[in-house]
């Protein structure tokens, strides 16, 4: 049966699959309530699996492979049994337990990669080289109360090799020991806190936000005790309205934390907690920030903020407090929808993020303003054409590592491909003028260069913009004099050449004055690679 959603219900919503649940579980087909019983969650073990490189513990012994988890009632939408996909540059791994829910993932110390079934309650590991599951470790004590299992946001590797990671309905943080095959579970003081995102300090500190509980937490390892929560302070965020805490990051300087406090249907803060002074600093962020989650410092001390609410993404400048908006391209998932840039991280002067609903992994090169969007090979109809793609992280060596969560894979997007790029895009102008008062046209030369001979695939041209949340052009008009096209396919790659194009671009009396960014792109395959231009209108 169907049932009315309350406040706290919907930002759960929000926060794991953001506006298309509402479509797709509300109106396709019934939804059970947290206080009722959800579908059948009885487990199916198969000692018959295929899958001799995997075995199944629970931290001490081992066991047979989970391959089957018997949820009729929730498969066709949240167990993802289509297979592995594999494009230009993502190859897709599925994980040896159907309908797990993959979500939090991390990177040990010898590159193998450690992904949280959420569902199954169970740590798989990866291994690269040999490109297959070799482990599955049962996690005593899991809680898969309802559709969506424990939710798993966060793991971390401190500097002696435990893992870490947070859980939803245990209200707790765990510790695995993968010499001693070992778990421990610290107990978070504030019940229904919803832990989610996990940070380790300089001193092995263990930092963690609390979603709900609207506090942070911190572990202190030598204090703390099993099935406890002796070792574990907290500092609640007081002095602001705001529903829920967003992700943490760690300040360039190593000597603070950064995170997001967010209003709902939008707004929110950005919060710098001070180690020293154990100390919040508040900077509030003008109307149409919409939902500010993933948050990290550059090298500069520039802040970047996604927007999962929209089809943009920002910079904060801490001392001026200026905001530049920027957009993606517009999403190829389906029409009527906007990417969803959620989590982010630095890594070599690119800005990573993962576009939601936009079903793609991107990075953003801070000092060349271009955008670069790999699409995920595996879309659901049922979802609006996404994986979900909820988390990622990169490994030793570069390459991105992300969990697709209704889609039960694992994809890999390897730094070796990232070198491969089939075109780039230039433009003859970085800032363009635009006045209301003439409403005069401007025209950009857009150069897309080829770096392969032979490009079999149409290349279609595509932009955005931050003067709307959805990226769309509004208020102005904006043209390619091409918009689809055909490089010419070449033996000798001496011969490429620039193609030109025109785009112009041209106000109405309805955009309103001030500083916007534009993103020019080229699509080719899976791939789009965007230049963006500064537009300042007056």
């Amino acid at each position: 049966m169907g049932y009315a959603l309350n406040k706290r219900d919907l930002i759960i919503l929000l926060l794991t699959v953001a506006s298309v649940l509402l479509v797709v579980l509300l109106e396709t087909y019934s939804y059970y309530s947290p206080t009722q019983n959800p579908p059948s969650n009885e487990t199916q073990l198969d000692e018959t699996s295929n899958n001799n490189n995997v075995t199944s513990t629970t931290g001490e012994t081992n066991g047979p492979v989970l391959v089957k988890q018997n949820r009729p009632n929730i498969s066709q939408y949240m167990c993802g049994f289509s297979p592995d996909g594999d494009n230009n540059f993502i190859r897709e791994f599925s994980l040896p337990s159907s309908c797990s829910q993959p979500v939090g993932l991390a990177v040990d110390r010898t590159n193998k990669i450690w992904v949280a079934a959420t569902l199954t309650g169970h740590l798989a590991i990866f291994d690269p080289t040999l490109k297959s599951f070799t482990d599955l470790i049962k996690i005593p004590n899991w809680k898969s109360e309802d559709l969506f299992g424990s939710m798993v946001w966060a793991m971390e590797f401190d500097t002696t090799g435990y893992l870490w990671f947070a859980d939803q309905n245990n209200n707790a943080i765990w510790k695995y020991s993968p010499y001693e095959r070992k778990f421990e579970m610290y107990k978070i003081p504030t019940p229904g806190s919803y832990p989610s995102s996990i940070v380790i300090d300089s001193q092995g500190r263990i930092w963690f936000s609390e979603i709900f509980g609207k506090k942070i937490g911190l572990i202190d390892p030598a204090l703390t005790e099993h099935n406890t929560s002796k070792g574990i302070s907290e500092y609640p965020v007081q002095g602001i309205e705001f529903e829920t805490l967003g992700p943490i990051s760690i300040s360039k300087n190593k000597d603070a934390l950064w995170l997001t406090a967010v209003k709902y249907p939008e707004g929110g803060s950005i919060l710098k907690f001070d180690f020293q002074e154990k100390r919040f600093t508040v900077f509030n962020l003008s109307k149409g920030s919409a939902v500010p989650i993933g948050i990290v410092e550059d090298n500069s001390g520039k802040l970047w903020i996604n927007d999962h609410a929209t089809n943009l993404f920002f910079s904060f400048d801490t001392v001026t407090k200026k905001i530049v908006k920027y957009s993606t391209s517009l999403p190829t998932s389906r029409n009527n929808t906007t990417t969803l840039p959620y989590w982010n991280l630095i890594s070599n002067d690119n800005l990573w993020f993962n576009e939601h609903e936009g079903n793609a992994i991107a990075y953003f090169n801070i000092k060349n303003s271009t955008l670069v969007e790999f699409k995920i090979p595996t879309g659901s109809e049922e979802w609006g054409n996404t994986s979900n793609p909820l988390k990622f992280t990169v490994d030793n060596f570069g390459s991105v590592w992300f969990t697709e969560w209704t889609e039960n894979k694992l994809g890999l997007l390897d730094n070796n491909k990232l070198k491969n790029l089939p075109l780039v895009l230039n433009v003859s102008e970085n800032t363009v003028a635009l006045s209301r008062a003439t409403l005069d046209e401007k025209s950009i030369k857009v150069y897309v260069i080829p770096n392969q001979v032979e490009l079999n695939d149409r290349v279609k041209m595509t932009a955005a913009g931050s003067m709307s949340p959805s990226g769309r052009l509004w208020n102005m008009t904006g043209e390619f004099n091409i918009k689809e096209f055909q490089l010419p396919i070449l033996k000798d790659s001496k011969k490429l050449a620039p193609y030109p194009l025109d785009f112009k671009i041209k106000p109405t009396k309805d955009l309103l004055p001030g500083n916007y960014t534009l993103t020019i792109g080229a699509r080719y395959a899976d791939v789009t690679y965007s230049k963006i231009i500064n537009v300042i209108v007056t």
